[in-house]
């Protein structure tokens, strides 16, 4: 019941979000057009990837709650991995386009009324900082909701920048900030973006998971009373929720007929040390022709 409240209210602070960056979207962009601004055009075009991001981030969080069936037996909770990676990658396009825009524009900088810049990118300032508040609680649990709540904080703070910009241009009249700016923004939205891509894709090629190191895993489960050893040890992530675990577990013979209570201390020492909550356990009592810890997928084809 707690995960099912927690997932309607973070759907519904999703909708918020959408719907205020999609109204300072515009707003910024056209001002932008309007006094002819890199730095606020590259916020706004920001801001308008994060509307798009928060969309896929809110029907995949829709998605995410539908059932398993006999043709999805993992349920559908690879697609926040999926837009995770999206919403990264149109980060980085965005970044990349920024910087390309800015660098044309550094060698002949245009005058600009940096007044009305500091007054628009505090307005989006607000916008973003109070839809970041809304995704803060769920980011640390869903690389769905994180990729989203890293948009709208990566844009709080291109705005907080622009201000800044602004308020030098007004004073002193130092054009070649913005687009300055802009190469700073598209930097930092690439350098954001990059590191959830990375994870995404360690998730997608059934990598180990960011922060267990399998010998850790090992040692743990062989500190437990009747376990030998353990080999054919497999560790990945279905999602930035469930992790998994699948292991052939040599027990002592003499305390094969207790196998229930160890098969329990294993699963419950694996969640509370490591987060695995979905481990998948073999237990054997004679020792196995081959006793890796982690087994060549590859070899095992080639003798079949």
């Amino acid at each position: 019941m707690h995960y099912h409240n927690s997932k309607v209210s973070s759907n519904r602070n999703l909708a918020i979000a959408i719907l205020l960056n999609s109204f300072i979207s515009i707003a910024e962009f056209l001002a932008g057009i309007l006094i002819n601004s890199l730095a606020l055009i590259s916020d706004a075009l920001h801001n308008i990837s994060d509307v798009f991001a928060l969309i896929l981030s809110y029907i995949a969080s829709r998605i995410m709650g539908w059932d398993s069936n006999h043709k999805k037996t993992f349920g559908y909770l690879r697609i926040e991995i999926l837009v995770a990676l999206v919403n990264s990658v149109s980060l980085v396009v965005v970044g990349g386009y920024i910087i390309y825009e800015a660098i044309d524009r550094i060698s002949t900088p245009s005058p600009l009324p940096g007044l009305w810049i500091m007054i628009i990118a505090g307005i989006g300032f607000v916008v973003n900082f109070i839809s970041s508040l809304l995704l803060k609680h769920d980011a640390h649990k869903d690389l769905n909701i994180k990729s989203a709540y890293l948009h709208l904080v990566t844009d709080a703070l291109n705005s907080l920048a622009v201000i800044v910009a602004g308020g030098l241009i007004y004073f002193f009249e130092w054009f070649f900030l913005d687009p300055l700016i802009s190469i700073a923004i598209g930097s930092f939205v690439i350098k954001s973006a990059w590191d959830i891509i990375l994870e995404t894709v360690n998730i997608l090629t059934e990598g180990t998971p960011k922060g267990i190191n399998v010998n850790d895993v090992v040692n743990e489960i062989k500190s437990i009373n009747g376990v030998c050893s353990v080999h054919h040890l497999h560790i990945w992530s279905l999602s930035s929720r469930f992790r998994a675990l699948s292991a052939h577990i040599v027990v002592d013979d003499g305390l094969i007929s207790d196998k229930h209570s160890i098969v329990m201390e294993i699963g419950l020492r694996l969640e509370k040390r490591f987060g695995i909550n979905h481990p998948t356990i073999q237990l054997e009592t004679s020792i196995c022709s081959d006793q890796k810890v982690i087994v060549n997928l590859n070899e095992d084809k080639r003798s079949i």
